[in-house]
Order: C-alpha cells, then sequence, then structure tokens
C-alpha cells in the first residue's frame, strides 16, 4: 500500500495549490467521498468539515460535525410526500448545523452533498456565495428502469405518482447546484435532459492496488469459523441486502442447480440478511429465509457471512472462482468494480449499468437477468474452463485499472472539486469543428439573441472549408445546411453521438471495424485510405469514431433495452408471427360455395381452383401467400388463420366485397434469436431516435437566417 499511497500523495498534492475551505454532506460517514475529503484534509492549508448522522468511523484531518432530524415524517402525511418530508427535516438539521458553524466563523468555499436526501436543499440560503456541488446517484422513474424491470410486479397509478413525487428534492438540487457528478453514464442519463448538462460523470475509483489477485489463494475466515482451504470451487457472492433488486432469488435458484450438478462446489454470500433497495417482505420475513425453503439447497455447502470487514470481504474475492453480480437497471455496486479489479471471474446480468463495464466474453460473463438456468450454466462454464477463463480475467482487472482506478480518478474528482469551469472533457471529448457546429445549432439566430451571441458568432467566423474557389466560414454552415436540407440529418448524428459516447471498444474490435469498414468502401490499400481520408477531411481518430460507430450503436441498443427485450418481443408475438397460406376470393357467394364444397370434395387441388376462380393477385401463384407476418392480412382473415390449425379449410367468409376460402399451410411462430433481436433493438432506437428529435425540436425550434 505504501507505493499506493504516495503516488496519489503526489498526484494529490499537484492538485491542491489554492488553500480552501470545504464542507462535505452526507448521512453516511464517509460514503462517496472518503477519498476525496482525505486527499483534501493533507493539504494543512484546507479546511475540510463533514457534516452527517453517523457517528462511527474518522478520516485524519476531516472534522465531522454532526446533524439530527427532530422527527421523521408523520404517520398521517401523505404517503407520497412522506420522503419529501424527511428530506425537508434532513436539510432543516443540516441549516441548524450550518449556522453554528457559520457563527464560528467557518464559510465554506465549496459545499459538496450527496442529493436525495436532503441535507442539500437549504445550504444556498445559509452559504449563498458557496459553490454548491452534487453527487447525484439516482433518478427515479416508475417505466424504463428498475420500477417496472420486473414483469411479474406490476405498477399502480398510485406508484407512479408515488415514485414521481420521489424526485422532488432530487430536481430542487438540480436546479440550486453550481455542478453536479454521477458515476456512470447510465446514471447520469436517468436525469432530466435539460440537466444533464450540468452532470459530469466521474467514478468515485477503486484502489487497484488494495483490490488486486492472489493467485492460489484459499478462504480461511477465522472470525466467521470459516475455513473452506479445502475446496477448489468457490463461487461468491456479494450483496449489501438479500434483495431482488440485486437479483438474490435468481442467484439463490442458480445456487439449487448448481448443487445438484457439481457436489463440491461451496458458496459464499457476504452480505446483511435485510432489504437495502426494493419493498420488503411482510411479517418481518427475510428473502433469504424465503429462498432456502422455496429451493432445495445444501446449507452445508452455503456459506453466509454476513457484513466483512474489507480485509476479509477481499479474501473471499480472492479464492473465487466465480463470483455473480445481478442488478436490475439501477446504480452500479462497487462490489462489481472491486471484483473485476481483484481478477475475479464474475457472472453478470444483462442489465445496465453492467454491461457498461463489462463485454461478454472479454472481461466477464453476461446472463439474463431473469434466467437462473443461464447464470448457472454461465457459473458452469467459468468453473469447466480456468484456462480459458484467465484472459478474460486479466482484461477484467485492466478495465478498471485503465477506466476506474483511484490513482487516476482522483486527481480529476479534486480538479472538478476545486475549478469553476466545467470540465467536459469528463464526459465527451469533441473537436474544434463538433463544439463548433453544437454553438451554432444551440444559438437562436433571432434579433433578441443576436447581442448576446454576437461575440460568439464573431469567435466562430473563421473560414473552415474551401471549395474551388468558394471559401466557408463556421457561421455560415448551419444556414448552408438548412438549405440544402441536411439540418435534420446533422441533428440527428449529433443526437446519436451524444447517445453513444459512453460507449467504448476493445482493440480487438477496433481492429475488425476498421478492416470491415475498409472492405465496405473498398479501401484495399493504406494509399487508398489516406487519399479517401484527405477526401473526406478526416482526422485518424475521427476515422476510427465513423468504423466503430455501428458497434458503439449497437452496445447502446443493447444497454439501453437488451434487458427488456425479451418481454417486448413477447408483446409483439403475435404481431411478429408468420403464416404460409392458400386464399381465394370472389365476388360471388354462391361460386364461393360451390368452390368450398369442391374443396372438401376433393374434386379438384386448391391451387387449380385459385387459377382458375380467383379474382385476386393471388390468381398467379395458384392463391399460395406467405411466408408473411400475421398482422399483415386483413384483421378478419388474420383472426381466421389464427384460430385455425395447419390444413383446416374455412368455410366462405365475407370480408368486404370478397367472399374468401382459406386454408392455412403453415405458422411460423416467431423466435427471439439474434436476427429478431437485432430487428428490434433497431425499432426501438427508431421509435427513441424520433422522440429525442421531437423534443429537442420542441423544447428549442432552431431558427436559422438565411445567407444571401
Amino acid at each position: 500500500m505504501e507505493g499506493q499511497e504516495k503516488k496519489l500523495c503526489i498526484l494529490e498534492m499537484s492538485s491542491l495549490k489554492t488553500a480552501m475551505r470545504i464542507l462535505f454532506l452526507h448521512p453516511n460517514f464517509p460514503a462517496q467521498f472518503r477519498h476525496v475529503a482525505a486527499a483534501l484534509a493533507k493539504n494543512k492549508s484546507n479546511e475540510v468539515f463533514f457534516g452527517t448522522t453517523r457517528r462511527e468511523g474518522s478520516l485524519p484531518g476531516v472534522n465531522k460535525i454532526f446533524y439530527k432530524a427532530k422527527r421523521e415524517a408523520r404517520p398521517e402525511t401523505h404517503h407520497y410526500v412522506r420522503p419529501l418530508e424527511n428530506a425537508v427535516l434532513q436539510g432543516q438539521a443540516v441549516f441548524r448545523m450550518a449556522e453554528q458553524l457559520k457563527a464560528k466563523g467557518f464559510v465554506p468555499d465549496v459545499v459538496y452533498g450527496h442529493s436525495g436526501w436532503g441535507p442539500t436543499l437549504f445550504i444556498k440560503d445559509i452559504f449563498p456565495q458557496a459553490k454548491l456541488l452534487c453527487y447525484f446517484e439516482w433518478f427515479y422513474h416508475a417505466h424504463g428502469s428498475d420500477a417496472d424491470f420486473d414483469p411479474n410486479e406490476s405498477l399502480t397509478a398510485d406508484d407512479e405518482a408515488r415514485i414521481r413525487i420521489k424526485n422532488a428534492p432530487i430536481l430542487q438540487d438540480l436546479y440550486s447546484c453550481n455542478r453536479g457528478l454521477s458515476p456512470t453514464y447510465w446514471q447520469r442519463q436517468q436525469f432530466p435532459s435539460e440537466y444533464q448538462g450540468k452532470i459530469n460523470v466521474l467514478h468515485d475509483g477503486i484502489d487497484t492496488d488494495f483490490f488486486r489477485p492472489k493467485p492460489g489463494a484459499k478462504l480461511v475466515l477465522a472470525s466467521k469459523n470459516l475455513d473452506l482451504s479445502h475446496v477448489d470451487e468457490i463461487v461468491t457472492y456479494a450483496t449489501r441486502g438479500m434483495e431482488p433488486y440485486r437479483g438474490f432469488p435468481q442467484f439463490m435458484e442458480a445456487v439449487s442447480l448448481l448443487q445438484q450438478r457439481r457436489p463440491n462446489c461451496h458458496v459464499v454470500v457476504v452480505g446483511e440478511n435485510r432489504v437495502a433497495y426494493g419493498k420488503k417482505l411482510p411479517d418481518d420475513q427475510t428473502y433469504k429465509d424465503l429462498m432456502l425453503n422455496q429451493f432445495t439447497i445444501d446449507q452445508s455447502r452455503i456459506h453466509f457471512t454476513g457484513w466483512l470487514p474489507y480485509e476479509e470481504y477481499l479474501q473471499v474475492l480472492q479464492a473465487s472462482s466465480a463470483h455473480v453480480y445481478l442488478t436490475r437497471p439501477f446504480v452500479l455496486s462497487w462490489s462489481l468494480l472491486e471484483s473485476l479489479c481483484t481478477g475475479c471471474l464474475v457472472v453478470g446480468s444483462r442489465t445496465a449499468p453492467v454491461m457498461e463495464v463489462i463485454q461478454d466474453g472479454v472481461n466477464g460473463l453476461l446472463a439474463d437477468f431473469f434466467s437462473p438456468q443461464e447464470i448457472c450454466e454461465r457459473i458452469e462454464e467459468a468453473l469447466n474452463h480456468p484456462d480459458k477463463m484467465a484472459p478474460i480475467r486479466a482484461k477484467a482487472r485492466e478495465t478498471v485499472e485503465k477506466y476506474y482506478n483511484l490513482s487516476l480518478l482522483l486527481p480529476k474528482h479534486l480538479h472538478w472539486i476545486q475549478h469553476q469551469e466545467d470540465d467536459r472533457k469528463l464526459i465527451f471529448p469533441s473537436s474544434e469543428i463538433k463544439n463548433t457546429l453544437k454553438v451554432l445549432l444551440s444559438t437562436n439566430d433571432s434579433v433578441n439573441n443576436k447581442s448576446q451571441d454576437s461575440e460568439k458568432i464573431t469567435q466562430l467566423s473563421t473560414e473552415v472549408l474551401q471549395i474551388n474557389n468558394r471559401k466557408v466560414t463556421a457561421e455560415e454552415i448551419v444556414p448552408l445546411l438548412s438549405q440544402y436540407q441536411m439540418l435534420p440529418k446533422l441533428k440527428q448524428e449529433l443526437v446519436i453521438e451524444e447517445a453513444i459516447a459512453p460507449f467504448s471498444c476493445t482493440p480487438e474490435e477496433e481492429a475488425k471495424c476498421h478492416k470491415e469498414f475498409c472492405q465496405q468502401n473498398q479501401l484495399t490499400s493504406e494509399f487508398e485510405r489516406q487519399t479517401w481520408l484527405q477526401q473526406q477531411g478526416l482526422t485518424e481518430a475521427q476515422f476510427l469514431e465513423l468504423a466503430t460507430r455501428k458497434l458503439r450503436i449497437e452496445k447502446f441498443q443493447q444497454a439501453t433495452w437488451g434487458s427488456r427485450l425479451e418481454s417486448y418481443f413477447l408483446k409483439l408475438k403475435q404481431q411478429l408471427d408468420q403464416v404460409i397460406y392458400s386464399l381465394i376470393r370472389v365476388r360471388d357467394a354462391d361460386l364461393a360455395r360451390e368452390i368450398y364444397f369442391r374443396l372438401l370434395e376433393d374434386e379438384q387441388p386448391f391451387a387449380e381452383l385459385a387459377r382458375q376462380y380467383s379474382e385476386g393477385t393471388e390468381t398467379s401463384t395458384g392463391g399460395l401467400i406467405g411466408p408473411v407476418p400475421l398482422s399483415s392480412p386483413h384483421p378478419k382473415l388474420a383472426q381466421i388463420l389464427t384460430i385455425n390449425q395447419p390444413g383446416h379449410l374455412s368455410p366462405p367468409t365475407r370480408v368486404g366485397e370478397w367472399w374468401i376460402i382459406v386454408r392455412l399451410e403453415k405458422l411460423l411462430p416467431a423466435k427471439l434469436d439474434e436476427p429478431m433481436k437485432q430487428k428490434l433493438l433497431n425499432e426501438l432506437f427508431t421509435t427513441w431516435l424520433q422522440e429525442q428529435l421531437k423534443e429537442a425540436t420542441t423544447k428549442q425550434p432552431l431558427e436559422i437566417k438565411k445567407t444571401a
């Protein structure tokens, strides 16, 4: 640990050039602020206070000050409003605490608090000049994330209203804060789009020196009287609480299956027997007890350790043969990154934000959240092929070292706290020309805005293109795009670009995309590629972005809708099923009956009668139609096909001006295979994109001044 500490100290001190006063606010000390608070406190010129309700724990140089709400929300308060009342009460307690600090001469330059519980609600009233920073962990939605994720847990109108009101204190913080921070792109995307510009994305960071692999580690926890040093297969699971939000029921069912198949496998569960997120069971029943009663589990081979200190928790991870992490589309647990950093073979759920971190078969394995069978199979895959899993384990640690390393992220975090400017580089790096276009696109070129934007426009009035003898300035780009009806396409691409920005590709994926792009564009040599780049005005970095764009869109689609694809498919299945059928249609009812009886008596083949009598286009195919989606035919015809069995001949039926005779030849049920998955993902993506463009246009219609 010494080398890491020295390295961090150098980085921290290089970022702490100016003395400052900072007040942290979090009911649970020190939580997400552990590292930044400790780093700021190392500079003796800084004054660091931490307002909290938790008396346990301390950090060198950090002054803890306590606050406590006078009461909790009253039972008679409307249940929608109780969380808001508790937030207000906590905000009041913080206000009283802040008054005491102010009376003693402490006025902070920066207040940095966790949004949601209420401590930051009134801080601008007591310290109006202080910069307010908020840690935004989650924004609640009734649909599209955690709340309606389980199809067996239907939401009522009451639930939807209650969830909406839970955001009230968070919305107040979004309005009041100077800037905010969110640990993952997925979590940032949950916040209203109009406020996302205030929120940077930066994870708290993982200590890669502490969480490191230990080849050949054996698990012995003396404090828990647990000795698994003789066990070769240890499956681990770590959780704050044993609850549906973290897939505990699915995990336990998978354990039941696993134990039947692998008699020598042991399971270790780290965490408390409680519900941290989501609904509790009635009568103080726990999910642990419920699952142990529901499934056949050999309790001599499953070990519940309860909460563990970090040193013992690390031992569990180091001895793990396969580590399971499941979550609804919700906040990302530290345990996922800690297990990856330790070199665990992680079997994760195919849900956001797990898919922001894990790529299946690259740095972990993914399974359907709702499929204990698949979870069990992926665990077995890890146990059966340890040699094959070794590169995946190495890649898991590499992922954390590259993107979530505390030594890299802490200086960025400190810089973000101390500097006034909004450091957009933490979120989406972009080129000068893209920034130019975005500024111009967001500029309403009306008379009212002209004066306030004149300086900005003047700065942008530089030559960016020359086509033959025509020189084009940045100021002219948007009017020209509008003139040639290319502006909607540009706006669409910018929306897509922002959405896919968090998704990266592995070097292997980049190489494959590069090769495929060159083949598609017939760039058979490096000379041809360089010539093409020059013609398109693209840099190498832009070329790589372009080549990987399709794959990054696919990753965005999977991360956004992949976890709900099965339920979406089932909802649409009837429309996706295909049929092959034979059809004869005539206008004369008597003729229709005559044809029907001939078919019943097998006097003539269907195809022959169709060619002879049918009055529609199907006459050219002998009446044979399909395969076509079941949703394509007339609703009345579709109903006949739905209820019939293959080979069944339906009697003449009136449909509009026609009398039809139909025979179902073959039903082709839709399957959720890879082509179907991609089809549905594309449909959802297209719908989302249209909504985004519509919303953007509604919120800020673009006015373009035409150039002469």
